[in-house]
């Protein structure tokens, strides 16, 4: 492959990506104690994370997204099934799950959210553990802490959504990929490559877009790869294929299916714009970009061996890859067919953690833990408004409140902007429920009703629903919820129904 890594230790006897000893010493990072066991930073991560998005976890409303995943979970097991032959099947592994987990805790905001900040949390303590075996445990501390810090890990550890579950698997992905490169031949090598084989699976399981990463580690595989990278990618394209055949079928059926995305709009600077939010809102991007230049600077300015020492090529290897190719594919990808969203490359949100997290040790005991409070602080506002009602932009609760104080019996509710906007009524089925009809049908249940409400999202329609046109309704009431539009109609009076 080509002497494409200068940083590389020798290869002759030595494994692709030698590990820095875990307990190794380095003159301005604190030690752990010698019997701590190497669990307890990993945990240490893990908990905190949980922490962090178990916070008023329960206080946003669903959303629409959140709808589509209660919408899914309340059909019957056969049903369920049905569906995902039809759509969605990307998400079926995680339907099924929730599916279980609804029969047995209920469909609340807390138990539907949970799995999702149980799964971030679970990513955090994988992210402390690659880490620390790859700069260090300051490091690897430092990425665990960066992560729980980061606005979107928030947002989507509350989100009944399976990206978070991907984004867990992704780390894992990634955790034994770096072990794999580092047993390279030698004893340890099948097991790791046989958990990396499982964990591609997980990860297409989770989300096909997950995939991305493959090509990721590829990147990571040229980079580092010089005469022992033959034999080590050869093992590697070996786990790779076991796990595209195993997720044929589905990738098969999801490529069917891929019209579901067709709403897609991504224009290229909004592809990118949005692609930082990785990091964070504006602000905190701006202050993650200036704590890492200073990153760079401060152990440039002592030595290269000191700068070699506190950014790995190992680490740049692995981290730089993961954040920046699957985006670009996406990205690029949807020049010609729309394919990218955030939601998409959730996964990568880890790799950015990982840098900030080597970043931050980098700059010493003093400073660093002094550059993560203020990505803190400049996260704060975003992470205090994600934890509002209406913190995922639909407050489909306060709709539902609204109609359920204002509404009488007989009331009829239209979401004339298509079938997607039916996950509305899943999330809080108490007052805006109903099933999809043809116009016609829809206009002949209108002559027996004396009210309707019309629910709009994100834009309201220009004219009245095309449903009400020269129909005897007249406007008397509207309301405004987030992104939400409410629009009360009652029947003229003396009209004929």
């Amino acid at each position: 492959m080509g002497d494409l890594a200068p940083f590389a230790t020798q290869f002759d006897a030595a494994p692709v990506l030698a590990p820095e000893p875990v307990t190794a010493p380095r003159a301005d990072f604190p030690r752990l104690a010698p019997r701590a066991p190497a669990w307890l930073i990993p945990a240490c991560s893990a908990l905190i994370t949980l922490a962090v998005t178990l916070w008023r976890i329960d206080v946003p409303s669903f959303w629409r997204d959140e709808g589509a995943t209660l919408s899914a979970v309340h059909r019957s097991l056969p049903q369920l099934i049905r569906m995902l032959s039809q759509m969605d099947a990307v998400h079926g592994t995680y339907y099924l799950f929730m599916w279980v987990l609804v029969r047995l805790a209920g469909s609340g905001e807390l138990a539907l959210r949970l799995p999702s900040a149980v799964a971030m949390a679970a990513a955090a303590g994988l992210l402390t553990a690659l880490g620390r075996r790859l700069a260090g445990t300051a490091a690897g501390l430092a990425a665990g802490l960066s992560f729980a810090a980061v606005p979107a890990v928030s947002w989507f550890g509350q989100d009944a959504r399976p990206f978070t579950v991907e984004t867990a698997v992704a780390t894992a992905a990634s955790y034994c990929f770096a072990r794999l490169l580092e047993t390279a031949g030698g004893p340890g090598a099948a097991r790791w490559l046989g958990w990396y084989a499982v964990s591609l699976i997980g990860l297409g399981l989770a989300d096909v877009f997950g995939l991305l990463l493959i090509a990721a580690h590829g990147t990571t595989l040229l980079m580092l790869c010089r005469r022992e990278g033959h034999r080590v990618a050869r093992r590697w394209l070996a786990a790779v294929t076991v796990a595209v055949v195993a997720l044929l079928p589905l990738e098969v059926l999801a490529w069917s299916q891929r019209g579901q995305v067709s709403w897609l709009h991504t224009p290229l600077a909004g592809s990118l714009s949005s692609a930082g939010r990785l990091a964070g809102p504006p602000g905190a991007l701006l202050t993650v970009a200036v704590i890492m230049a200073a990153a760079l600077a401060v152990p440039a300015l002592a030595g290269w061996s000191r700068f070699r020492l506190a950014w790995p090529g190992r680490l740049a290897a692995l981290g730089l890859p993961w954040l920046l190719v699957p985006p670009a594919l996406l990205i690029a990808g949807s020049q010609l067919q729309p394919v990218y969203t955030f939601r998409y490359i959730v996964f990568c949100e880890p790799a950015v953690a990982l840098l900030i997290g080597a970043g931050l040790a980098a700059l010493g005991r003093v400073a660093g833990p002094a550059a993560l409070v203020l990505i803190v602080l400049a996260g704060l506002p975003a992470q205090l408004g994600e934890r509002g009602p209406a913190g995922h932009s639909d407050n489909i609760r306060a709709m539902d409140q609204i109609i359920a104080r204002h509404a009488r019996p007989g009331d009829a509710v239209i979401y004339p902007q298509g079938p997607g906007m039916t996950s509305f009524a899943a999330a809080y089925p108490g007052t805006i429920s109903g099933t999809n009809a043809p116009l016609p049908v829809v206009r002949a249940r209108l002559r027996r009703v004396s009210r309707v409400w019309v629910a709009e999202a994100d834009a309201p329609l220009p004219a009245r629903p095309l449903v009400l046109r020269r129909a005897p309704f007249q406007l008397v009431h509207r309301w405004q919820v987030s992104d939400i539009w409410l629009w009360l109609y009652h029947r003229w009076r003396g009209a004929r129904r």
